[in-house]
């Protein structure tokens, strides 16, 4: 079911400016109201608005479930998509949506609940500065973003987390959680990216459908999405090197392994070539009628040993 909203003016004080604010109303009075609307709704109920642009039901349609974050320009009107990756599971699909936007309307495509999560959001922290949709759009991704430098930097501590469990070796890491941080930072990265390409091709105001304020604010976007870009790129370099330190890390657990296998296999060397030796069955073997033999034997052995493990022991294998 649609959910559309009114951006009415808000007089405060007799000093203060006009603000405005998401005011929620049914479909008709939507339909039939003289201020700029605002609605959330599905495919098929935004292709019974019946537009007076039909390219714009054939864009919208495909944006919807685009796996990108895109937006394209047209004389009357300007239709874009979002692809926001999942910030509470690592291997959720993102959350795809539209949106169609005109002096009048501002339509959000939204199967799912992520653009009402937004708007709810944006209304919660208070009035808008301006009545326009431009503006109601340039504050959505606002929201959008709002929260991500916290987020990536909680993201950065579990990763501080992990790097200290493998410095430490307190307990196992698996090799798989790492590579789905890198797949994570890669695919924030990507979105940012995207996102402010958005905010660039928007702030140049093509259509002149924004005024130069609106089209301006923009450019604050731009720079919040390249930020995040960036600090999403150290992360992804930061979950490199937690692989190539965790690899370092099982390379050296290995050697250490192959390191304790050698020692053992020199240690019992002189006893297998002892074994091996006096065990064929050949009577022609010189000492073997002597009673003493076994004795030298033994204390050879001992001896040899004795003199191997004192040897590791000053080189430090042991």
């Amino acid at each position: 079911m649609a959910i559309c909203y009114e951006l009415e003016d808000l007089q405060l004080k007799p000093s203060q400016k006009h603000l405005s604010s998401l005011i929620r109303v049914n479909r008709a009075e939507a339909h039939d109201s003289a201020s700029p609307v605002v609605a959330i709704m599905s495919k098929q109920e935004f292709q019974q608005l019946g537009l007076e642009h039909p390219n714009a039901h054939e864009s919208l349609e495909d944006l919807a479930s685009s796996d990108s974050n895109y937006v394209d320009i047209y004389p009357d009107y300007i239709v874009g998509s979002f692809s926001v990756p999942s910030k509470n599971s690592l291997t959720a699909p993102p959350a795809l949506f539209a949106f169609y936007m005109d002096k009048q309307r501002l339509i959000f495509v939204d199967e799912g609940e992520t653009a009402r999560r937004v708007l709810e959001h944006v209304i919660d922290i208070g009035v808008l500065s301006d009545t326009t949709t431009a503006h109601c759009l340039y504050v959505f991704f606002k929201a959008l973003l709002v929260d991500d430098l916290t987020f990536l930097g909680d993201f950065e501590d579990r990763m501080e987390s992990i790097e200290e469990k493998i410095l430490n070796s307190s307990s196992a890491v698996r090799s798989n959680a790492i590579m789905e941080y890198r797949r994570q930072t890669m695919r924030f990265c990507v979105y940012y990216q995207e996102v402010g390409t958005m905010a660039n091709v928007l702030s140049d105001n093509e259509n002149k459908l924004m005024t130069d304020a609106e089209g301006n604010a923009f450019d604050h976007i731009e720079r919040l999405a390249d930020r995040l870009s960036s600090r999403s790129e150290t992360l992804k370099e930061y979950s490199l090197q937690l692989h190539e330190l965790q690899q370092t890390r099982i390379d050296l657990k290995q050697n250490s392994t192959m390191q304790i296998f050698t020692i053992v296999t020199v240690l019992f060397a002189p006893l297998t070539l002892i074994t091996g030796w006096f065990g064929m069955n050949l009577n022609v073997l010189p000492g073997l009628d002597w009673p003493y033999l076994w004795v030298v034997l033994v204390v050879g052995a001992l001896v040899c040993t004795t003199a191997l493990l004192a040897f590791f022991h000053w080189k430090k294998w042991l």
